[in-house]
């Protein structure tokens, strides 16, 4: 997104946002969406959708996306937010399978 190739960035609770997006999001020229999704009583998990104006609406469709997909693993969702995000359909496709792959081995 700093190099102009993408629309929207998303970053997890669990990581910062990284120092080069921090003097766009102070002059205004990027804006931040928080979005918090209830992992459990009383636990939350924040997701942040950085985007310029122009591209609010995509942003709010993301949002809506990531609502939506709450605690839970949905191939759907994951190619329409891979697709938001600019990703290529095989870089998807490869999130996707590597995501199904990991939970298969994870049961005993």
């Amino acid at each position: 997104m700093l190099r102009g190739l993408k629309n929207l960035a998303l970053f997890y609770t669990d990581y910062n946002i990284p120092d080069g997006f921090i003097p766009y999001l102070e002059s205004g020229f990027f804006k931040v969406k928080k979005i918090r999704i209830n992992i459990s009583n009383k636990k939350f998990f924040y997701y942040y959708i950085i985007y310029k104006q122009k591209h609010k609406r995509k942003a709010k469709k993301l949002s809506l996306l990531l609502e939506k997909s709450e605690n839970c693993f949905n191939s759907n969702y994951e190619r329409k937010i891979g697709k938001l995000l600019g990703y290529s359909k095989d870089d998807i496709e490869f999130y996707i399978e590597t995501c199904i792959y990991n939970t298969i081995n994870l049961i005993p």
